[in-house]
């Protein structure tokens, strides 16, 4: 089975940089993995030769919902994945908003990106495991996937991201096969386990599992050498 490769390029690339990094992608094979694009809402239309994902989606069908975009939008256009519950959205979001978005987004025919993971004071409190089991829980509360549904869990520690620290191979296992086992619990089989945070070419190596599906990647996605060499590395 190919590794999964997702792109999450944030708030990055205005359109003419998108459009240069397009045309850069456009030179590499990327035929070994599974690759998801999320740039941002502006931008779909440069990356639309790629299966495309956003990076937020509101739960409601419309309203008076001023900045929002809907799921059920999204997926008029054909997007099929949307993150949901990254950090950096989760200090707007509560448990209970994240756990609507990903009930809109199986509504809507859409895979759910649910990132997951503890901060820097959970860690040395060592309370991940309770951190990731609450994220977990909350996020998937009264879901039950369809056979032709599927989701996406992203282990993101927030201590980890934007600033080069990473958790060492076994670490990252470690945390993979207790989400493993919360998701088996749940009675969830049909989904897959990326690993993210920080990633970039001097460290991808260091971090390849078998127990990760596959990865997250953020500033390195909008790097072209950076993401032609971890391409290479996870395929």
């Amino acid at each position: 089975m190919k590794k999964l490769l997702i792109c999450n390029h944030k708030m990055f690339l205005t359109y003419d940089e998108a459009v240069i990094l397009n045309q850069k992608m456009s030179e590499i094979d990327f035929s070994m993995i599974d690759l998801i694009i999320c740039p941002s809402y502006l931008n779909f239309d440069v990356f639309k030769e790629y299966k495309l994902g956003a990076q937020d989606a509101f739960y409601e069908k419309s309203g008076a919902y001023t900045g929002e975009i809907s799921s059920y939008d999204l997926s008029l256009r054909g997007i099929k994945y949307s993150i949901v519950g990254h950090f950096e959205r989760r200090k707007y979001d509560t448990n209970n908003t994240i756990n609507l978005k990903v009930k809109a987004l199986l509504k809507n025919m859409m895979t759910p990106i649910l990132c997951i993971g503890e901060t820097m004071m959970d860690k040395e409190l060592r309370r991940t495991s309770e951190v990731i089991k609450k994220q977990l829980y909350s996020a998937l509360n009264d879901i039950k996937l369809e056979d032709n549904e599927q989701i996406i869990i992203a282990y993101e520690p927030v201590w980890a991201i934007g600033n080069g620290n990473n958790l060492s191979k076994n670490e990252i296992e470690d945390v993979l096969k207790y989400i493993r086992k919360l998701l088996k619990q749940r009675e969830i089989s049909n989904y897959k386990l990326l690993y993210g945070g920080s990633i970039n070419k001097n460290n991808i190596k260091n971090i390849l599992t078998d127990e990760a599906d596959g990865y997250l990647i953020g500033n390195s996605s909008v790097n072209v050498e950076e993401l032609l060499y971890i391409s290479k590395c996870i395929k």
